[in-house]
């Protein structure tokens, strides 16, 4: 015990002294709160209407005229201010009114209209993102105008659905999934323990790994078992990790708190204190789980070439749950984001995710871990097996088929002769 403990506190402070992974500790968080401070500073002021924040509509809009050949438009919409768009008799008076400034731009609704739908968007200055932009309003009012100027009826073409979402569980919150931000938080708060589990777990296969290339291996193996070394080294930088994961949540979860305002951020879209609870729990098994893997890994390669070219096999399931965000953020309660929540290799990122959304079932969390802790026991006795002297101190290609096989307990000597 004592010696495992050498090994973690010799891990630990040697991996939190470097000045790179301070750097990085500091900066992550600070960087975002610098950029929010300028945006409640320069950029936070309140609008017109009394909105503020960051993701407000802008209030510039064209004033744009049309010149109807075809005799379409009788009407405009009732949402439709009569001086946004003005009606010219023809195409001479319609370019006066943009030369002299009138107006900013006009359409031309040719008179084959009903036949080929041409539509010409006129106007001095070359900007094609406006013009993207600016012709839905055209094709609003025509189709009001083909509907037979019956607002009623085109209401009821343009809104066919009022779809009433009922939630079962009446604890829910009531999200505005019409917001941009209903996706981009959840997805923040993925992206965020997808690269704490990552980098903490790569510690482990990289800290194996060159201490075998620079034979640093070779005099550890003097003074201490195989098994002593893994457990001090998992446990030395789970720790670190755990720093890092506690200060990067809590400057998140403080900064959407206090900055919420700002990025003009709905309180239903805002992540609870309980993500950060949970968001310990699910950190510290995913990374028992990949650090274990990699452990494996860096036992077997002979170098950091090829322990990171080793990398992208290990990491292939907890990208699944990146690959299907949209799906898991918009419906987090159905059948695929929970299986994924209940397998141990994709559980941690997906199950963070569905509690950015919303509440997830209590036996979904508590299964969930219970299936992660018999991983991460499984896992460390079969890596364990791994982390024998021999392959500590010697090293081959990276082989997939190697690597499972040995996970399951197979002999090395036979399965490298196998191999050769």
């Amino acid at each position: 015990m004592n010696k495992i403990f050498l090994v973690l506190k010799y891990e630990f402070i040697n991996t939190i002294t470097r000045r790179s992974f301070l750097l990085t500790l500091i900066l992550v968080p600070l960087i975002p709160a610098l950029i929010l401070g300028g945006i409640s500073l320069f950029g936070g002021e309140e609008s017109a209407d009394g909105e503020s924040g960051l993701f407000q509509p802008s209030q510039e809009q064209l004033k744009e005229g049309y010149v109807d050949q075809a005799g379409i438009i009788t009407e405009l919409p009732e949402d439709v201010e009569a001086d946004r768009l003005v009606p010219y008799p023809n195409l001479e008076a319609a370019r006066q009114a943009v030369s002299s400034g009138e107006i900013d731009a006009y359409y031309l609704i040719q008179s084959d209209y009903l036949q080929s739908g041409a539509v010409q968007y006129v106007r001095e200055d070359f900007n094609p993102l406006a013009a993207l932009e600016e012709t839905g309003l055209i094709n609003y009012v025509i189709r009001f105008n083909l509907l037979g100027v019956d607002q009623q009826r085109f209401d009821a073409y343009a809104n066919p659905l009022e779809v009433e979402r009922i939630d079962l569980n009446p604890d829910d919150v009531e999200r505005d999934q019409s917001s941009p931000l209903a996706f981009y938080v959840p997805y923040g708060v993925t992206m965020l323990f997808y690269v704490l589990i990552l980098t903490s777990a790569s510690l482990m296969m990289n800290n194996v790994a060159k201490e075998k290339e620079n034979r640093v291996m070779e005099i550890l193996m003097s003074s201490i078992k195989p098994n002593q070394l893994l457990a001090g080294k998992i446990l030395g930088l789970g720790l670190v990790g755990l720093l890092q994961m506690i200060l990067w949540v809590g400057s998140a979860y403080l900064m959407l708190r206090l900055g919420g305002s700002t990025l003009n951020i709905p309180p239903s879209l805002q992540p609870g204190p309980q993500v950060i609870f949970w968001g310990i729990i699910f950190f510290v098994l995913g990374y028992l789980i990949y650090a274990t893997l990699m452990a494996g890994v860096g036992a077997l390669v002979p170098n950091m070439k090829e322990a990171t070219q080793a990398t992208f096999y290990i990491i292939l399931p907890i990208l699944v749950p990146l690959f299907m965000i949209g799906i898991i953020i918009d419906r987090p309660n159905a059948l695929v984001p929970v299986i994924l929540s209940l397998i141990p290799f994709t559980a941690p990122n997906t199950m963070m995710t569905r509690l950015a959304v919303g509440p997830v079932p209590l036996w979904q969390l508590l299964t969930a871990i219970a299936t992660m802790i018999l991983t991460v026991v499984i896992l460390i006795r079969a890596v364990a097996g791994m982390f024998r002297a021999q392959l500590l101190l010697t090293g081959k290609k990276f082989n997939l088929r190697l690597y499972f096989k040995a996970l399951f307990g197979q002999e090395i000597e036979t399965l490298n002769e196998r191999i050769d």
